[in-house]
């Protein structure tokens, strides 16, 4: 089995930025030519170089998952389904994403639960570290940023809303549409732990 890995801290939701760079796709830019656009004419309207460097790799990875149709209904849908969409393309890209939202959220929202407590994402990570010798190795500060950015990511893609020290779970509606394009590429899994589909 694969490990986890700890780069996520530096990769938060980017919906705006992969929005951006996905139209560029759309328009016949190839991904190569768009990574070099974005660094000499900074299309995503970073401050320094080195951010735009940074967020490079996880906005091509993430869209690297997207076919034609997902890309153009990324860019063309409502705001929640193109969230939905990019939640997608993380946990495609990211286990630690995708177990969590697998493993918790999806269990809750069968369960029927309000929250995410801290103590359910301590209680997780916790389980992780026993599995994975990667997160063992990270430093308690390292390990607050995993959560940290997890928790910030479904707050963004708008399955979480954050109250306090715990999280109000948002139970979406998944369009037909983003149910039967997750269909085709044989994700169904991932459409029953966003949508808490049976």
């Amino acid at each position: 089995m694969e490990d986890y890995s700890a780069k996520l801290t530096a990769e938060p939701f980017l919906y705006n930025e992969t929005k951006i760079i996905a139209q560029y796709l759309l328009d016949g830019i190839s991904p190569e030519e768009l990574k070099r656009k974005n660094i000499e004419e900074n299309l995503i309207k970073y401050k320094s170089i080195k951010s735009i460097v940074r967020v490079n790799s996880p906005i091509f990875r993430r869209l690297s998952v997207m076919d034609r149709e997902m890309l153009d209904e990324f860019v063309h849908t409502d705001i929640e389904t193109s969230k939905y969409i990019l939640l997608y393309t993380i946990m495609k890209t990211d286990r630690l994403v995708r177990d969590f939202v697998v493993e918790v959220y999806k269990d809750k929202l069968l369960m029927r639960k309000d929250y995410i407590e801290k103590f359910d994402i301590d209680n997780w990570y916790e389980e992780k570290c026993i599995l994975s010798k990667t997160l063992r190795e990270r430093t308690e500060s390292t390990a607050a940023k995993l959560k940290q950015v997890i928790m910030k990511i479904l707050q963004d893609s708008g399955l979480v809303i954050k109250e306090k020290n715990r999280f109000k779970i948002v139970r979406p509606l998944l369009k037909e549409k983003y149910i039967s394009m997750l269909d085709k590429k044989d994700d169904m899994e991932y459409a029953k732990a966003i949508g808490g589909l049976l």
